[in-house]
């Protein structure tokens, strides 16, 4: 399929819209809604249905299956194969874009005249088609994801992903320029919204749709310290290590839990290495894994990639007692003031040792619950997405 970008920016005209609905088109089944990005696209389905909007969800799918439980959050629910011919990889375009390029996706956008949120920027590939032309188009910005794969690139140990996800970084920054064909830009973080601004001088920041739970009930009861994460990944599993080996005293009384999807076997094996004071609970539950973020008196949340934002943050804040993090985690995410900074493995100990003997107080957990709430409403956010298609509505 050959790929032909429009020349002429026609987003200076109006466009013709029928605000009754919305195309979601996902770069992954938004079910279950296990990782960062699915909990966005899945709550904000969902959202967009209770507030009266008909959902037409588009979905790419390569290994989690066709999944009924979608027809509760959308209208309807359509499929869609990647395409992983390995010669794609020598295309200038992006592997993650170029993989997402079904024909069939295109005509079925073109059924009727409803707004359409292309979900990252993996999802693009027909951002500025003339079929497209006269609908209101957007843009689900889940990263700035050229910066996002460079930082993939520091940490991968294979040198082979090391050098794709490098080459994908270079083509995802050039491919980044066909955001001026989207009308709008819908960022995860202020911090992302002040680049998309500056660069295409477009974008609004939209808070991910995330649940949270609330934590209704008393937190911070337990005798220990959480972190939580993907540890298939390796960001986590270095940020589990750099706990263990920088920052954590074998002497101290309490204990600490790692918790997460799918570590691997000589993970489990080095963490069982370290002491009794240490142990990993592998493939929690969503329930356990939601009281373990609430019963723990310190949720870790170290990381060493400034990209996006990090659900497993706002799960703490909302559902946890006292949360712990570094610079690196919250800047950009205006929720810097939710969290105890510590950079230094000075200020991690010394934090660590003085929140440990904090007793908890809830009313400030309270609070911070409610200021969460008022910022990760769901349907306010899902309304203010139709309010943006809606203000290029016209009656042609």
């Amino acid at each position: 399929m050959k790929y032909t970008p429009v020349k002429n920016n026609h987003l200076t005209h109006m466009k013709s819209i029928d605000p009754s609905g919305i195309h979601i088109v996902s770069f992954d089944v938004p079910y279950p809604f296990d990782y960062g990005g699915v909990i966005d696209v899945y709550h904000r389905c969902k959202a967009l249905k209770e507030i009266g909007v008909r959902v037409i969800l588009h979905c790419y799918e390569y290994g989690r299956g066709k999944q009924p439980n979608l027809l509760e959050v959308a209208d309807e629910v359509y499929y869609y194969a990647r395409e992983k011919n390995p010669f794609l990889l020598l295309s200038p375009i992006p592997f993650i874009v170029r993989s997402r390029a079904s024909g069939l996706l295109l005509k079925n956008l073109a059924k009727n005249q409803y707004p359409i949120l292309f979900e990252g920027i993996h999802t693009c590939y027909f951002l500025g088609n003339n079929v497209l032309k006269k609908r209101w188009v957007g843009v689900r910005a889940h990263n700035v994801e050229h910066d996002y794969y460079n930082e993939l690139a520091k940490i991968e140990p294979n040198w082979k992903k090391r050098l794709f996800f490098k080459l994908e970084a270079f083509k995802l920054a050039q491919f980044e320029r066909q955001f001026k064909f989207a009308d709008e830009l819908l960022s995860v973080t202020p911090k992302d919204n002040d680049y998309f601004q500056k660069k295409y001088q477009k974008g609004v920041y939209i808070p991910v749709f995330n649940p949270l739970n609330w934590g209704e009930v008393e937190r911070g009861t337990g005798d220990y310290v959480l972190f939580h994460g993907n540890l298939s990944v390796m960001e986590n599993e270095n940020a589990v290590r750099y706990i263990l080996t920088e920052i954590w005293d074998k002497k101290w009384s309490f204990k600490l839990i790692i918790a997460g999807k799918e570590p691997s076997k000589s993970f489990v094996s080095w963490l069982a290495e370290q002491g009794t004071f240490v142990s990993c609970i592998a493939n929690p539950s969503n329930e356990k894994l939601n009281q373990l973020i609430r019963e723990a008196k310190i949720n870790l949340l170290p990381t060493f990639q400034n990209t996006g934002i990090k659900h497993k943050l706002l799960n703490a804040l909302a559902n946890g007692g006292y949360c712990l993090a570094n610079t690196t985690m919250v800047e950009g995410t205006g929720l810097e003031d939710f969290c105890h900074i510590a950079n230094t493995p000075e200020e991690w100990r010394k934090n660590i040792l003085e929140l440990i003997q904090t007793p908890n107080n809830q009313s400030v957990f309270d609070e911070r619950t409610a200021r969460l709430h008022a910022i990760f409403d769901l349907k306010t956010n899902a309304k203010l997405i139709m309010q943006l298609a809606s203000k290029h509505l016209t009656q042609d």
